[in-house]
C-alpha cells in the first residue's frame, strides 16, 4: 500500500476543490450522496429500489405508495445520517459511545427503536463467524472505544478498524453494516479525506476481507481493500472536477 500516492491525489483534489468553487464541490458530493445510500442499502441485499428510485426519492424526498416503505426510510435515514456525520466533522465532534447511538437511532428511525444494544444473540447466515453473546457486547462495545481512543495509524486503518469491529461484534440487532460503513466515512472525514462507497458488485469480496479479520484477526487485507477504493474515488473525484 503506497500511501504517498493517496496523499498526491487528495492535495491535488484539495487544490481543485479550491479553483473550481463550492457549487461544483456540492454538485460532486451530492452525486456521491446517492450513490453513498444506494450502495450501502442495496449491499445488505435487503433494498427492492432500484439506482434511480433512490436517487428520486433521495432529492424529491416523499415516499411514494408504488415502493416499499420500508426500503424508502431506509434510504431517507441513510442521507439524514450522513449530513449529520458531516455536522459533526465539521463541529470537530470525534466518534463517541453516544454519537454511534445515535446514529443507529437515526438509522432505523420509523422503522424500530433504534439506539440500544441487542440483547439477544444472532447468528449470521454464511458468515465465518459469529457474533459474541449478547451479555458481551456491553464490555466488548467499552473496549471498542477504548482501542479507537488510543489507536496508533493512519485515518484510514482506523476506518477500517472501526468498521471491521461493528460488524465482528454486531451490537445492534440490525443495521450494523449500514453504521459500519458510516463510520469509516466519518473517521476518512474527520480527518480530512473525502469519503467513498463499496461497490454493489464488490459485495462478496468486501465481506471476505470481512471474515478474515473475524477469524484471523488480520485486518490488513481489509485495510489494503480500503485503500484501493479510496485511491479510485479520489482519481473520479479529481477527473469529474477537472472536466
Amino acid at each position: 500500500m503506497n500511501h504517498d500516492l493517496l496523499e498526491v491525489d487528495r492535495l491535488h483534489f484539495n487544490e481543485l476543490r479550491e479553483s473550481v468553487g463550492e457549487e461544483k464541490f456540492n454538485r460532486l458530493l451530492n452525486e456521491f450522496v446517492k450513490k453513498f445510500v444506494y450502495e450501502s442499502i442495496t449491499i445488505d441485499g435487503k433494498n427492492a429500489l432500484s439506482f434511480e428510485d433512490c436517487s428520486n426519492l433521495l432529492e424529491k424526498k416523499v415516499i411514494v405508495t408504488s415502493l416499499p416503505e420500508r426500503e424508502q426510510k431506509e434510504a431517507l435515514n441513510y442521507l439524514n445520517a450522513f449530513s449529520h456525520v458531516f455536522k459533526l466533522c465539521v463541529s470537530r465532534r470525534r466518534l463517541d459511545e453516544e454519537i454511534l447511538k445515535d446514529l443507529h437511532e437515526m438509522l432505523v428511525e420509523g422503522i424500530f427503536v433504534g439506539g440500544h444494544y441487542r440483547k439477544v444473540n444472532i447468528q449470521l447466515p454464511g458468515s465465518m463467524h459469529q457474533p459474541p453473546d449478547y451479555v458481551k457486547v456491553y464490555d466488548r462495545m467499552a473496549k471498542f472505544f477504548y482501542d479507537l481512543e488510543h489507536f496508533k495509524g493512519t485515518a484510514l486503518q482506523k476506518g477500517a478498524f472501526a468498521h471491521a469491529t461493528i460488524f465482528k461484534i454486531y451490537p445492534f440487532l440490525e443495521g450494523n453494516g449500514r453504521l459500519a460503513r458510516l463510520v469509516l466515512n466519518y473517521i476518512l472525514i474527520f480527518d480530512g479525506y473525502m469519503p467513498f462507497s463499496i461497490p454493489v458488485d464488490q459485495k462478496d469480496l468486501y465481506l471476505q476481507h470481512l471474515d478474515t479479520f473475524k477469524v484471523e484477526k488480520d485486518i490488513s487485507p481489509f485495510v489494503n481493500y480500503i485503500y484501493t477504493l479510496l485511491l479510485d474515488s479520489y482519481e473520479k473525484y479529481i477527473d469529474y472536477l477537472e472536466n
